[in-house]
């Protein structure tokens, strides 16, 4: 394993790593190629990759301290490559994927993001994902802007008093900017801590519309 001091650590992704990983499971296919956005430490990438060695787990993320770290957690994993450096809010940021990506995963970043993140995450999606597969979205949402719990309602306040263009997203925005892309919403997933994930999945032929 590399130097212990490139790993860095979140206490979120020690917690609900298990649980989005019986989601994965639940869909997994040998040869699968999933592209995590915003891997943050690349706790949920070594995991996963550890799980399931006949997948490919791309990393990415647009810190390069964080890209340290996911590499670091990576360490000896073959089916973790090195991670991709992007970034949703950049123009056009899905032409830096050279490999084929058979499904999506973005965990507890699009509330910690302007809105325009979403925006840019699922025009990425549409271009990069086959019809048919899959991005997941997992955090805390709104689901026709009522929050399910206190808690969460709480952890709305707080984000935006850190941050005015950050915040809680609703499901039901996440479904029409989706539709822009040919992501469609299907459905969600309950998980731990009132946590939900969403899956989007990718339908047809994508209309070409001004390049994000």
């Amino acid at each position: 394993m590399a130097d212990t001091d490139e790993r860095l650590h979140a206490t979120a992704a020690a917690r609900n790593g298990e649980a989005i990983l019986q989601v994965l499971k639940a869909v997994h296919q040998p040869g699968l190629r999933i592209l995590e956005i915003a891997s943050g430490p690349g706790q949920h990438g070594a995991l996963f990759a550890q799980a399931m060695p006949d997948i490919i787990w791309q990393a990415s993320d647009p810190d390069p301290r964080m890209r340290a770290s996911e590499q670091a957690w990576g360490e000896g994993l073959e089916n973790m490559p090195a991670p991709l450096d992007l970034d949703v809010l950049k123009p056009q940021w899905w032409k830096a994927v050279e490999n084929p990506v058979d499904m999506m995963l973005c965990v507890n970043m699009i509330h910690c993001a302007p809105k325009t993140a979403i925006e840019g995450l699922l025009a990425g999606a549409g271009r990069l994902l086959e019809p048919g597969s899959a991005l997941m979205l997992y955090g805390p949402f709104t689901f026709n802007g009522m929050h399910s719990v206190d808690s969460n309602k709480n952890f709305d306040r707080m984000l935006r008093q850190q941050n005015a263009e950050w915040g809680v997203r609703d499901l039901n925005d996440i479904a029409d900017a989706g539709q822009k892309h040919a992501m469609v919403y299907e459905r969600f997933v309950e998980m731990p801590s009132n946590n939900h994930i969403l899956v989007l999945r990718r339908q047809g032929t994508l209309q070409e519309t001004t390049p994000i």
